[in-house]
């Protein structure tokens, strides 16, 4: 007779897979770093800042600047052109922003006040009037400025032409794509980043490089090695679990259980977050191995072939993890929250079935054929615990806490290298990129100007505006100097050296209207400025080493990933110590209530795993996920220390903690083989907290129901 209880796991299975699928829920799944970003404002001018198209280019260069590299760099350029979203950036000015320029000149442009001084309009119409006839090409003479009272503010510049071509100093040629704004997602970049390689990838002595290649390459990077990390895992796992059960039934059941698990955490987080990072993903796919130890305890005990009351210890076991997890949830972090919630769904899912659906469904129990093999055993808990206090205490000293968020990140020294290169020529390595805020357009000129004044070689587009406050100081400056009589005696001179009347007619004529800006006009000139709930945005490049004093300018916004990340860990210290302190307390009152007699059994297995990895602080420095996992390693080791501390302990327990610990050593512990930093912290802390209990395990005195030597 068929019995429903043996089909409901495989239709949660049916059922969480199609509700995965049906929202989207891997779409929800994510590479980029930014995504373990709280949100906040700070978030959301940084997506704003990917907005702009000019903060989005790609540079390429042919190395040499002989005819071959002209016509390489043509032919490639043509080759770039034609795909979608990528367009060559000009080289020639704009000309209503031309038009502009020399409408306002006397107002963008410095006073020369030395010219002003040694001001003598004879001798120079002198000048011009000898470089007109003796000149070989013909002589440039800014009618605007014909006795260059005027100079032009020009900030350091690294491009030049070679055969009406840009080129780098000296050394290349080189050309300058944008991106269209709409090209803003991972899928869209990966796009313009296949066919560029196709376009290049057989060239030599080009170079291709854009910030978005970081996007493209780290997130395949992090694809490929979640992806072998994961097949690896799983192979070993169903290895393990091949060569333990015994029994295909469970083990078919067990693993439709965890995926089930993972599928809910996946389903029910991605509508509680915009994005999950994958590091979660794979962090989820880990803990899962963790809540198998429900199912060996329930397994060795024989309670899926008899009937047996409720087992307080595998309860008490899962409560002190969830609540464990419950508390430091509450950590204004989200990369914490998104680990915690995830491991939370999975493991209260994975044991609900483990204790109450496979009771029903039945499995009976197969010789394992473990042995029953001595342990040493003969290390009072208290010795144990002395030499673990001592060791937090020589290591606690060197404990530092790394706020670099890079370092969680691929390291891609091959992209790292083509970026330097063209930081050095285009001398782009000293600046950074911030935006600039206001309420209004003028006002948004006005603070631009004001950096652009403090900071001359910063780049900063729309500085080159003139802003109302600008125009009226300036103005009245230029009253002062007398510009009209200026003009009036330079025609009446001109007359005397043979130029023709009004020859200087354009000469000093000021502008009286002050210039009026809307985001329609300010596109017209090739300036981009967006609109941000009450403010109008717009981009700029400053010195990275007067990144303390442009931070106090309330209108300037830095958009550093790495400086986001380091405000908001500095932010949630208080949490971390708040909520860290309230978890071990917790686990402390939760061991006492359950083992009580054997304490410092169970307490062992929570100070000695802390030690060893606390030590790891003489080795490497702590980051965020080192200190998570630490917490993580914690609740996992009480479990242990629980069960061994049990009045229940037998040699069933002994099976199920050794295959509780394998099972968890190949679910984290293969994460030491990972090349991404943020998974192998993970791996290294998993792999030193099964390494201390394993020790535990073999050298710990036993319980007096368990060893009569204690």
């Amino acid at each position: 007779m068929l019995k429903i209880s043996n089909y409901i796991n495989a239709l949660l299975f049916v059922v969480l897979l199609f509700l995965t699928i049906s929202f989207n829920s891997f779409n929800s799944i994510s590479t980029e770093l930014q995504t373990i970003l709280p949100n906040s404002d700070k978030k959301e001018l940084l997506n704003k800042f990917n907005q702009f198209e000019k903060s989005k280019k790609i540079f390429l260069s042919v190395e040499g600047l002989d005819e071959n590299s002209l016509i390489k760099i043509k032919k490639l350029e043509e080759k770039f052109k034609k795909i979608d979203g990528l367009h060559l950036e000009n080289s020639y000015s704009n000309k209503k922003l031309e038009k502009y320029k020399n409408d306002y000149k006397f107002f963008i442009e410095d006073i020369d006040k030395n010219a002003l001084d040694k001001l003598n309009i004879t001798k120079k119409l002198e000048e011009i009037k000898a470089h007109l006839i003796n000149s070989t090409f013909s002589f440039f003479i800014d009618k605007n400025d014909p006795l260059d009272i005027f100079k032009e503010n020009n900030s350091l510049k690294t491009l030049s032409l070679k055969n009406n071509h840009l080129i780098i100093k000296n050394t290349a040629y080189i050309s300058i794509f944008n991106l269209d704004s709409s090209i803003n997602s991972i899928s869209k970049y990966e796009n313009i980043y296949d066919e560029i390689q196709k376009v290049v990838s057989t060239e030599k002595g080009v170079k291709v490089f854009s910030s978005i290649f970081y996007f493209v390459e780290n997130s395949r990077i992090i694809k490929d090695d979640v992806n072998n990390i994961i097949f690896f895992s799983t192979i070993i796992l169903l290895l393990l679990y091949l060569v333990i059960l015994k029994n295909l039934k469970l083990l078919i059941n067990t693993l439709i259980t965890l995926i089930s698990s993972i599928l809910l955490a996946l389903f029910i987080s991605s509508f509680l977050f915009d994005k999950l990072s994958i590091f979660v993903i794979v962090f989820g796919i880990s803990i899962s191995t963790v809540a198998i130890d429900y199912m060996f305890h329930h397994y060795v005990h024989e309670y899926y072939e008899k009937e047996k009351s409720f087992n307080k210890d595998v309860f008490l076991g899962m409560f002190t993890t969830v609540g464990a997890f419950t508390i430091l949830s509450f950590v204004s972090f989200d990369l914490i929250k998104q680990l915690c919630y995830f491991s939370i769904i999975s493991l209260l899912f994975s044991y609900v079935q483990f204790a109450f659906l496979y009771p029903k469904i039945k499995f009976s129990q197969n010789d394992m054929g473990i042995k029953n093999y001595k342990l040493y055993s003969k290390v009072k808990p208290i010795y144990v615990i002395t030499i673990a206090v001592v060791l937090v205490l020589f290591s606690i000293d060197k404990f530092h806490f790394d706020l670099n968020l890079k370092n969680l990140d691929v390291d891609n020294i091959q992209l790292k290298q083509k970026e330097e290169y063209f930081n050095n020529k285009l001398n782009l390595q000293e600046n950074m990129p911030v935006l600039i805020k206001a309420k209004s357009i003028d006002k948004l000129i006005e603070s631009a100007r004001e950096l652009k004044n403090k900071y001359p070689n910063s780049y900063i587009p729309i500085a080159v505006l003139v802003d109302e406050k600008s125009f009226t100081d300036k103005k009245l400056l230029l009253d002062n100097i007398n510009l009209k009589e200026i003009k009036n005696e330079l025609d009446k001179e001109s007359i005397k050296f043979g130029f023709k009347a009004n020859y200087f007619a354009d000469a000093y004529i000021l502008k009286n209207n002050k210039p009026l800006y809307t985001q329609e006009t300010i596109r017209n000139f090739d300036i981009e400025i967006l609109k941000f709930k009450d403010y109008f945005l717009t981009y700029a490049s400053l010195p990275k080493d007067k990144l303390a004093e442009f931070s106090k300018y309330d209108f300037v916004e830095n958009i550093s990933i790495k400086k986001m990340f380091e405000e908001n860990l500095i932010s949630i210290y208080d949490d971390l110590f708040i909520f860290g302190t309230i978890t071990v307390v917790f686990i402390l009152t939760m061991v006492f209530l359950s083992t009580k007699d054997n304490f410092l059994i169970s307490f062992a297995y929570l100070i000695f795993p802390i030690s060893l990895i606390v030590a790891l602080a003489y080795f490497l420095t702590f980051n965020i996920l080192h200190f998570f996992m630490l917490f993580v390693i914690i609740s996992i080791s009480i479990d242990f220390g629980i069960y061994l501390g049990s009045k229940d302990l037998n040699n069933a327990t002994y099976k199920a903690i050794l295959y509780s610990l394998l099972s968890t050593f190949a679910g984290f512990g293969v994460l030491i083989f990972s090349k991404i930093n943020a998974l192998f912290s993970i791996g290294i802390i998993a792999t030193i907290g099964i390494f201390a209990i394993a020790i535990l395990i073999i050298i710990l005195k036993r319980p007096f129901y368990d060893s009569k030597s204690i």
